[in-house]
């Protein structure tokens, strides 16, 4: 895992599954920041939001981990 300047330690993005990893979990789920509750999540997501030009930062929950994560993409209504 890679320690970023924020201390949230986290796995590259760009490392492939491993053997026995189902790719679509792998892609979906696994490759990225899980947080337990939705509102540690929102505080991941405004603080990542200050940044300058940065997009705005949604929270989902995920169907494979039940956890929370972050993205760039406006939730479907």
């Amino acid at each position: 895992m890679a320690k970023r300047a924020n201390g949230v330690r986290r796995e590259a993005a760009s490392r492939a599954p491993r053997a026995g990893e189902d790719p679509a979990v792998f892609h979906a789920c696994d490759r990225k920041k899980r947080y337990e509750t939705s509102v540690e999540a929102k505080r991941a997501a405004q603080q990542a939001s200050r940044r300058k030009d940065a997009p705005q930062i949604y929270v989902y929950r995920c169907e494979y981990c039940g956890g929370w994560h972050l993205t760039h993409r406006r939730p479907r209504k």
